[in-house]
């Protein structure tokens, strides 16, 4: 089912509407949510964002004019929603003490690491990998940003057309983003021998 199939039933409204807000839940959820989180927020957080989002489809599909995918629009209003939700973190962040770099560092030191489901205090690859795109993604966001596209299954040809870049600057794009998100997770593949 496509994304403009998914405006049709919900437009259309009653039992059909339930089934397209399913099939946007179906289509959307997981690579929002993953989105959310590689762009800095909780994975609680992240679930509150994508409510919004899900919820504002859904309330202003009838806005939906079908200029561009409705995929398209989909993002843009989860990438709105998720700035907005950042914008009000922000402000509300104004008002708390401010923590300089050395209190940082201290307290980094003391946050344990991430947990094993190994029990043996050894990380999973899993973990290693997350960690791993968790820091890729904080110095470099727009990057991490289209490799997730493409991890969630994104051509080239839409990744292009959402970063507006051509199809072959595209490809060398990716191919630069692989490169940099190296030094992040070589270091997991350690894990792979058993």
């Amino acid at each position: 089912m496509t994304e403009e199939d998914i405006v049709k039933l919900i437009r259309t409204g009653g039992k059909t509407m339930d089934a397209g807000v399913k099939a946007l839940y179906q289509t959307a959820a997981q690579p929002m949510l993953r989105f959310f989180v590689y762009r800095g927020v909780t994975s609680d957080e992240a679930k509150d964002v994508l409510q919004e989002t899900l919820f504002k489809i859904v309330r202003s599909v009838e806005s939906f004019t079908g200029d561009g995918t409705a995929k398209a629009w989909f993002w843009q209003i989860a990438r709105n929603c998720l700035t907005d939700y950042q914008r009000k973190q922000s402000s509300v962040g104004t008002h708390e003490t401010a923590v300089n770099d050395e209190q940082w560092t201290r307290l980094e030191e003391t946050t344990p690491g991430p947990s094993s489901t190994e029990g043996d205090g050894v990380q999973s690859v899993d973990e290693c990998v997350a960690a791993g795109l968790g820091a890729f993604n904080k110095r470099e966001p727009e990057r991490a940003y289209v490799l997730m596209m493409q991890m969630d299954g994104m051509s080239i040809d839409d990744i292009g057309q959402r970063i507006g870049r051509t199809l072959a600057a595209t490809k060398e794009y990716l191919s630069q983003c692989k490169k940099k998100i190296q030094p992040y997770i070589a270091h997991c593949t350690e894990l792979l021998v058993t």
